[in-house]
């Protein structure tokens, strides 16, 4: 089984499960946003190629920053303690290319954006006082603005164009309410992504499995 596919059977058991083992709730919406921050775990392994001369063996390595972004989220309360939950992530960041061949070494410096679609359930613990944990397991989606970086000191530009990607992800908060009848509340909240990666249609793919801390305010109706 491939990791495309292990992610979404993964997923779709434990929705399954969470969802089969709770009672029925009052509908309810709760919509979410936040300043959030996005820490990447980039690891790009260096591609080789023979290019022709002056150039010769040729290695290119590529990585991307940590950013900060905001957050969207909308979730309906499909039990009483099971909430289903989309939601989207939107951040710039650079991306630093090193290319060595046989003129030298060099490093040159772009930017790009990441748009990251979300999926998932959420199971809620009882709550202590006004404060909530939460866990959720869900499917991102990441779409990847395509990156130029200039080498003008070898008068090149190294353009990359990225697929969309999608994994598996895992989510811990807190929730505070503001109040026994307040439909205001505070969240702090951490999402893993992992699986996906900066897909390249030419050459050197990034690992980019993403952690999104978030700090917002929630409404419910």
């Amino acid at each position: 089984m491939n990791r495309k596919a292990l992610a979404v059977t993964t997923f779709v058991l434990i929705t399954s499960h969470v969802v089969a083992s709770n009672a029925v709730a009052d509908d309810k919406w709760i919509v979410r946003g936040y300043p959030s921050y996005v820490l990447t775990a980039t690891d790009s392994s260096p591609v080789t190629v023979m290019q022709d001369p002056p150039f010769g063996e040729e290695t290119i390595a590529q990585d991307i920053d940590s950013a900060a972004g905001l957050g969207f989220s909308l979730e309906y309360m499909l039990r009483e303690r099971i909430g289903i939950e989309g939601a989207v992530f939107l951040s710039s960041h650079d991306t630093n290319m090193k290319l060595s061949n046989d003129l030298g070494s060099y490093e040159a410096v772009d930017s790009t954006s990441l748009r990251t679609f979300t999926l998932g359930a959420n199971y809620y613990f009882a709550p202590n006082g006004n404060r909530q944990w939460s866990i959720g397991a869900f499917v991102p989606l990441m779409f990847v603005d395509g990156t130029d970086h200039a080498f003008p000191d070898i008068g090149r530009v190294e353009h990359r164009d990225y697929d969309q990607d999608y994994g598996l992800g895992i989510k811990g908060a807190i929730t505070w309410s503001l109040g026994a009848d307040s439909p205001w509340s505070l969240s702090a909240e951490a999402r893993y992504m992992g699986l996906l990666v900066m897909e390249s249609e030419t050459i050197g793919d990034v690992d980019v499995d993403p952690l999104v801390v978030s700090l917002g305010i929630g409404y419910r109706f």
